[in-house]
């Protein structure tokens, strides 16, 4: 076997020879991964919204249930869950796309935390509130809507950005379907080319992708903390 020394890492890890002719295979990976990503992100927001609202209901049965549903969700690798869906599924006679799968898994899984996220921060609002607005004759649904959610998506938004940060984390798990998303395309390539540059060139569009998200979630908790 050949001996390597330091100098050969650059050839070996940042080989743009290597990337030639490739970009176009890796960007329209990265192109798919974002479009699962923001579907997702969507979609596990609203669900977990939806969920929050019947957890601070008052119907005993839901809320054991969707208790079931979040340990299960912290129980179960999405890896797991995303086998079980595209491949076990269709014994059952329901099939779904590659695509369809990976979104499904997605959101079904964050949907849980972020609907704990939005239960903390509705529960963290003042009753007085609450009372206010259903003297000035507001409805319960106009209550959530104009006067609880909001607020309450202003305190839970760094934990948001959190879970989105980790949805669009979570599309490398596509790589076991047949979804060519960034990181199955840099396989490929990889592969092809017997290099792992573009492995690394992946992880560099995934850093491009999720610093700003990462650095605005900081400023967020930074915020949220000079003001406690």
């Amino acid at each position: 076997m050949e001996e390597l020394s330091f100098s050969d890492l650059p050839r070996i890890f940042f080989n743009m020879d290597v990337m030639e002719g490739q970009w176009s295979l890796l960007l329209s990976g990265m192109w798919v991964t974002l479009e699962i990503a923001v579907i997702s992100i969507v979609l596990s927001t609203v669900l977990g919204l939806f969920v929050a609202l019947i957890r601070i209901g008052e119907d005993k049965l839901l809320n054991v249930l969707l208790i079931a549903y979040l340990e299960f969700c912290r129980a179960t690798p999405i890896v797991v869950a995303l086998i079980v869906v595209y491949f076990g599924l269709p014994f059952l006679n329901v099939t779904f796309s590659p695509f369809a799968s990976a979104v499904i898994v997605i959101v079904f899984v964050h949907a849980a935390y972020i609907g704990e996220a939005f239960r903390s921060g509705i529960l963290a609002i003042n009753n007085t509130q609450t009372e206010a607005a259903r003297s000035l004759g507001m409805t319960k649904f106009q209550t959530l809507r104009y006067v609880i959610i909001p607020q309450a998506f202003k305190l839970v938004l760094p934990t948001l950005a959190n879970q989105w940060t980790g949805i669009i984390k979570d599309t490398a798990i596509c790589t076991i379907l047949a979804i060519t998303e960034l990181l199955k395309a840099a396989q490929i390539i990889s592969t092809w080319k017997a290099n792992p540059t573009p492995l690394v060139m992946s992880t560099v569009m995934y850093l491009i992708i999720l610093l700003p998200l990462t650095l605005t979630t900081m400023k967020l908790e930074k915020r949220r903390g000079s003001k406690n």
